[in-house]
């Protein structure tokens, strides 16, 4: 049996919270969404990999999480990528 495939149904949902934004994004609605202050270049955040690593921010509701490099959160401190 052939799998069902409707070209009708929209991508699959995608949301996350944003806490610069404060608020829930849909990426679907918004695939731009994205900010400058992001992780990569915080001084609290320590790479494990060429895309990851843990934030080290006691401040953050993050601190200790493994983080995507371009996420970010409204404790970002600037530092250098």
């Amino acid at each position: 049996m052939k799998p069902h495939h409707n070209q009708d149904v929209p991508n699959l949902l995608t949301v996350f919270w944003c806490d610069r934004c404060g608020r829930i994004v849909n990426s679907n609605d918004e695939r731009d969404h994205h900010h400058a202050e992001q992780c990569g270049c915080c001084t609290r955040y320590r790479k494990v990999d060429p895309d990851w690593g843990f934030c080290r921010n006691r401040q953050s509701v993050y601190s200790g999480r493994l983080m995507f490099e371009h996420d970010t959160c409204s404790q970002w401190i600037e530092g250098s990528w």
